[in-house]
């Protein structure tokens, strides 16, 4: 029972933040009570709001059904690699600009420094 609900959730947090990052037009976004009046705010919401409901989901998915345990590393990764994801996105439908491509290097030069940590610790753990 317990799976099932939060496979809900998950499914949920999925279908929300595919909706949002790829929905053309955020100035009306129906039944969630937010506007993005202008390029700059849509981009944010696309990247930041999509992207983190996204990778809410797959990690919860990934919970369910995983018997191993995923690091702190591995998960601050994930979630910003769906952020990133979430920036291309933006860049598609709201253009680049100087901030945006800024911190779309910002977030993807994390996501490379959280792997490789999380590889290096991975390494260094004692089995015995």
């Amino acid at each position: 029972m317990l799976k099932a609900f939060i496979l809900f959730s998950a499914a949920c947090l999925f279908a929300i933040g595919c909706y949002v990052m790829f929905k053309p037009d955020l100035s009306d976004l129906g039944f969630i009570p937010v506007v993005a009046t202008n390029a700059e705010t849509a981009s944010e919401f696309r990247s930041l709001f999509a992207g983190s409901f996204i990778a809410y989901g797959y990690l919860l998915v990934r919970f369910t059904f995983s018997f191993n345990s995923i690091s702190i590393a591995q998960t601050i990764a994930y979630i910003m690699s769906f952020i990133a994801f979430g920036r291309l996105v933006s860049f598609f439908y709201e253009g680049m600009n100087s901030f945006g491509l800024f911190v779309f290097f910002g977030e993807v030069f994390l996501v490379i420094v959280l792997i490789m940590a999380h590889r290096k610790r991975k390494n260094e753990i004692p089995y015995f």
